[in-house]
């Protein structure tokens, strides 16, 4: 009885949509670049566009290709938490912190050696002339070969005093800037702090003012103004001028804070803070904002470019860059993050869920931007789309949130702990929380928890809807659960089986009503009498499935969290392991898109399958544009099948032509409604030779060629 019964299912799939059959074989894998992390603490960039950053846990990194790609730097290198990373004009790189001393580098960080700098470093910056200037405690020291010699002298007599910060103006005068010390114990005098100024390379110093105060940062503009950062305000005086007033209209608003000063290629003073980069204007006398901040992320490091690209290092995100024509930052390195959902919109749009908020992938530049204003730093369980809603939602540890069409901030629907969400055909839409279930009566955003009588308090990780709107629930610890009703009453599934022990973290039910199950520790299970009775799926077994792809009829796919990704090329009946250049075992989340690629989300990043599947019907979905497809197959003896998609409703002609222009079939002529159609051509009665078909509607039209060979 089984065999008639797998027998029927391979007419039905057979007569009904066309699809090429892949063996799970011809499958392979490639990595792209992103979402990434990482902590930023410095950045730079050198006069070729060549980035170099140092982090937080990973030392240096420098990308030559504007950030698509990252290059470990860091042989020879003995840094604990770089507090220095400069470069000279001869591309000469240097890094240091408090501890280890100063590092150089003469081949763009392939090698380092250590300096003969003696003593701890506090900060360092390139002058005139290829020189290295490093503030140390008590003294400045100055070399003009690459760290092999160097001259130190004194800019202060107390040994306890540190120099944080050195600048040079564009007369040769070097300025310091010295920490301060507050007693614990007042009356106990301050001591230290202030700026200092030496016009003699370094030789001789003297007070310019601002005594027992730290200055953390120096910047000259090439108009001719000192800047200095004092915690979190700035300060300007003339050149030659001791006379300091505060100089930050235009920058402080509540919540900013001052990472660092520095100078744009233009000479002009730059304020890097955690919500965006500034530009102090001389004709206005305030600074200007010129890049917006880094959606839930604070910029810690930058370099601002007014005719290039600018560049931003973040405390958790990495490396974010901004075209000067553009207004948006896009994400460039460097450590890619986990992957923990995704949802394709078109072929142009790719979204990803991590641990720490939304990314969308920037097709033209390869990067990602940041798209999780409102989502706070929650984990992204699932990424769903209502075409009814016309909303993004986002399943998160933070709770449900939806993103508006044609929004860019997150709202807030519930803040309980969400999975997933699942859609019926009629709009309603229920939502697996930590603890229930809530529900959304049509197309409205008017959630309500959910009686659920016979399921446990228990957390529900995934929901499944099937042709006939019966609900399934995966739980913790107690198995699968289905609803009849809309899911006010349950019924545990399995009973006779080791399922009900289980905590089942993803369900599928495909075209056929067979449930397909996957758990936390032991493996995937699939019914084919609604739940009743489970079947282990022995090559699977042991595993935890992490996600389930079931309704795709040329392959289904299971992803595992430490054996990659598996395949079936039969409708779940055995399965194969597809993980030819997968390079990280840990599947966290699958999605095939409107074009038929596949892709993994695993623990280090994302990952697309190619050669996995062709498909000549796209379900009716109606498409956001007019579009004709190559037919399949090509060449053909004696049919072959053309599918196209219409975004409007109007008169359509699909014609054959012969290669003199000649009509020789019309294979569609008449008004159709939006959507995606399929057409066979049977060339039966037609010679061998090449031909053309032609769509046209409105004022698309559009020609391609096909090979018929007999």
């Amino acid at each position: 009885m089984r065999s008639i019964r797998l027998f029927s299912r391979v007419i039905l799939f057979i007569s009904g949509t066309c699809w090429v059959q892949l063996s799970a074989q011809t499958i392979s894998w490639w990595k792209i670049e992103g979402p990434y992390s990482g902590a930023i603490a410095l950045l730079t960039v050198d006069p070729a566009g060549d980035i170099i950053v140092a982090t937080d846990v990973s030392g240096v990194y420098r990308s030559t290709d504007g950030g698509g790609s990252w290059q470990s730097v860091n042989n020879g290198l003995g840094l604990q938490h770089e507090s220095v990373l400069i470069e000279d004009s001869l591309n000469n790189i240097y890094a240091g912190d408090i501890r280890s001393g100063l590092y150089a580098s003469t081949n763009g960080g392939t090698s380092w050696s250590k300096t003969n700098l003696v003593g701890d470093v506090q900060c360092a910056a390139a002058i005139s002339g290829n020189r290295i200037c490093a503030g140390g405690r008590q003294t400045v020291s100055i070399s003009n070969d690459h760290g092999t010699t160097w001259s130190s002298s004194q800019v202060t007599t107390d040994t306890r005093v540190e120099v944080a910060s050195i600048a040079e103006d564009s007369s040769g005068n070097i300025y310091a800037g010295l920490q301060s010390y507050h007693p614990e114990h007042p009356p106990a005098p301050a001591f230290g702090g202030g700026v200092y100024i030496s016009s003699d390379s370094g030789k001789t110093w003297g007070s310019y003012g601002l005594a027992t105060t730290t200055i953390s940062s120096i910047v000259v503009s090439e108009g001719g103004k000192v800047f200095i950062l004092t915690g979190a305000s700035i300060y300007s005086a003339a050149q030659k001028s001791n006379k300091w007033t505060e100089d930050d209209a235009g920058i402080q608003y509540t919540g900013i804070s001052i990472a660092t000063l520095l100078s744009d290629n233009l000479g002009e003073a730059v304020a890097v803070t955690n919500t965006g980069i500034f530009v102090y204007r001389d004709s206005t006398a305030s600074w200007e904002s010129v890049t917006p901040g880094v959606s839930l992320a604070s910029i810690t490091s930058g370099f601002y470019n007014p005719k290039g690209t600018s560049y931003a290092g973040t405390d958790r995100n990495g490396v974010f860059c901004m075209r000067s024509s553009t207004s948006a930052w896009v994400q460039c390195g460097i450590d890619p993050r986990p992957v923990t959902s995704m949802w394709s919109a078109s072929w142009d749009k790719l979204f990803a869920g991590t641990e720490d908020g939304v990314f969308e992938r920037d097709l033209l530049s390869g990067g990602w931007l940041r798209v999780s204003d409102g989502l706070s730093h929650s984990i992204v369980y699932q990424l769903y789309f209502s075409a009814l809603s016309k909303r993004l939602y986002a399943s998160t540890s933070g709770g449900l949130f939806y993103l508006p069409d044609k929004g860019n901030y997150w709202n807030i629907i519930a803040q309980q702990c969400t999975y997933n969400i699942v859609e019926a055909p009629n709009g309603d839409r229920y939502a697996a929380l930590n603890g229930g279930i809530l529900k959304a009566v049509g197309g409205d955003d008017l959630w309500a928890p959910v009686q659920t009588i016979g399921i446990p308090a228990t957390n529900i990780y995934c929901l499944a809807l099937d042709a006939s709107n019966d609900l399934c629930a995966g739980t913790s610890l107690n198995g699968i659960f289905i609803s009849t009703d809309g899911g006010t009453f349950w019924t545990q599934a399995g009973v006779s089986t080791p399922l009900i022990f289980y905590s089942v973290k993803t369900i599928e039910i495909d075209n056929e009503r067979r449930i397909f199950a996957g758990t936390d520790t032991s493996g995937a299970y699939y019914s084919d009498d609604l739940g009743v009775s489970w079947i282990g799926i022995p090559s699977i077994n042991g595993k935890s499935v992490t996600g389930f792809l079931v309704n795709y009829p040329s392959m289904y796919f299971a992803g595992t969290s430490d054996h990659g990704v598996f395949v079936s090329a039969d409708r779940g009946l055995t399965w194969h392991s597809a993980n030819n250049g997968l390079t990280d075992s840990s599947v966290i989340s699958l999605i095939v898109d409107q074009q038929d690629h596949l892709y993994a989300g695993t623990n280090k990043g994302l990952f697309m399958g190619t050669g996995i599947m062709t498909r000549i019907d796209e379900k009716n979905k109606v498409p956001s544009t007019f579009s004709l497809n190559q037919n399949f197959p090509n060449p053909f003896n004696p049919t072959t099948v053309i599918s196209y998609g219409l975004s409007v409703y109007g008169r359509v002609t699909l014609i054959v032509y012969d290669l003199l222009g000649r009509e020789v079939k019309t294979l569609v002529n008449e008004v159709k409604r939006p959507g995606r159609y399929q057409v066979t051509v049977d060339g039966i009665d037609l010679p061998s030779g090449v031909y053309l078909y032609r769509l046209a509607t409105g004022s698309y039209v559009e020609t391609k060629k096909m090979i018929l060979i007999k």
